[in-house]
């Protein structure tokens, strides 16, 4: 078979795959407004558990939490330095038409999940189906893991308690350039208390809407200021928004109880702690009283030094390709927050464009989810792979 040809059979099967992983709900169960039947991780599971077995890889199944499953599958030696690849399993819901049928548009496949993530999911099976037919130097590792549109309960279980590889790349979209460096997510729960009573009696209550108003006032100048002060080369500045304010029972009440949930974008070394202080000091002024009563999620920046000869080699496969090879920040979260705070070299490098995750028209290029592949092969297969390519020069 010639080379040409053998391409145009490996793009079908790549593509056949995603059709074949699109069509299995795995909806994150966070997600209480989606169909009942499109929700859970456990079917995806099922299947690279059989696809594993058709393509004689070695696969293990890990729980995460019940009916949560990770599936780990590998090929390599089992002594040699370690590279991970990994995607997860559950996307969000979204009134997408057809959301579980992969549709073609030009270059595009479209789908619930194309993009983000089992596109990245299945340029990196192919690359292990391409690997473990020949002998490397490397142990390569692919990790489905669940949960990671939520509580990022799968990445956590996996690393470092079940597998710690030498290095790792999370699988997303960013255009197959490399991003060294993201924004971290920390989510609080700020609480205000009144004195309810009937709304003819006004003066006799305290409105817990009222106070609550002064703190978002107060958190948006924060925010603004934010903005115009401490910078990184890669990803700017912090950020605030307040998403959602509950309070309040009915219009002839003045309401005692108001809750405002804020997302605040962190930047490489901020912690809980310096976070919270931000808040305290957003609303230093402010008489309301208040108390941060819950931080719903929490997931640190990354920032992984570009000299790491892991990063290099990719870096050399991508210009040779003339591709984009420069270190990129972005600011989203990631998985990488995770295999990074355990000391692992991590970065985040996959197909497609992560503007499109989550929409109605959610979609890949057909050619990066076959070119994702051929780049994370050339890079397993460029050089004998030792320790050292996983270590800071």
């Amino acid at each position: 078979m010639s080379e040409k040809m053998e391409k145009i059979m490996d793009a079908k099967y790549a593509q056949e795959l995603l059709r074949e992983l699109v069509a299995i709900p795995s909806v994150n169960p966070g997600f209480t407004h989606a169909p009942a039947d499109t929700v859970g991780e456990e079917r995806i599971g099922e299947y690279l558990m059989h696809w594993a077995e058709e393509n004689d890889i070695l696969a293990r199944r890990f729980e995460a939490a019940k009916g949560r499953p990770c599936i780990l599958l590998e090929t390599g030696p089992k002594d040699a330095p370690s590279l991970l690849v990994s995607a997860h399993m559950d996307t969000v819901w979204t009134e997408m038409e057809q959301p579980f049928t992969l549709q073609e548009r030009g270059n595009d496949l479209c789908g619930l999940g194309a993009l983000d993530d089992k596109g990245s999911l299945v340029s990196a099976l192919c690359a292990l189906r391409e690997l473990n037919r020949i002998n490397i130097s490397l142990r390569f590792l692919v990790l489905a893991t669940c949960d990671e549109e939520f509580g990022l309960i799968g990445i956590r279980h996996m690393i470092p308690e079940h597998i710690r590889p030498d290095g790792v790349i999370i699988s997303e979209g960013t255009n197959l350039q490399i991003v060294t460096a993201h924004k971290g997510c920390n989510r609080l729960v700020i609480q205000t208390k009144g004195q309810r009573v009937h709304s003819s009696l006004v003066p006799a209550g305290e409105n817990a809407i009222y106070k609550a108003a002064e703190l978002v006032t107060a958190l948006k100048a924060y925010s603004a200021k934010l903005l115009r002060d401490r910078q990184h080369p890669l990803l700017g500045s912090n950020t605030l928004n307040v998403g959602v304010i509950r309070g309040g029972t009915q219009p002839n009440v003045v309401p005692d109880n108001c809750t405002i949930t804020l997302d605040f974008r962190s930047l490489p070394g901020e912690t809980p702690e310096s976070i919270r202080a931000h808040v305290h000091k957003a609303l230093v002024n402010c008489e309301a009283d208040y108390a941060i009563i819950e931080e719903a999620y929490e997931a640190p920046a990354l920032d992984t030094s570009p000299d790491i000869p892991m990063i290099k080699h990719l870096q050399t496969i991508l210009s040779a390709a003339g591709l984009d090879a420069e270190p990129h920040g972005v600011p989203y979260t990631t998985e990488a927050f995770q295999p990074a705070a355990c000391g692992i070299p991590t970065i985040v490098f996959g197909p497609g464009d992560i503007a499109v995750a989550h929409a109605l028209n959610e979609k890949i290029p057909k050619d990066q989810l076959l070119l994702a592949s051929d780049l994370l092969v050339r890079l397993v297969t460029s050089r004998n792979w030792q320790k050292s390519d996983f270590m800071v020069n």
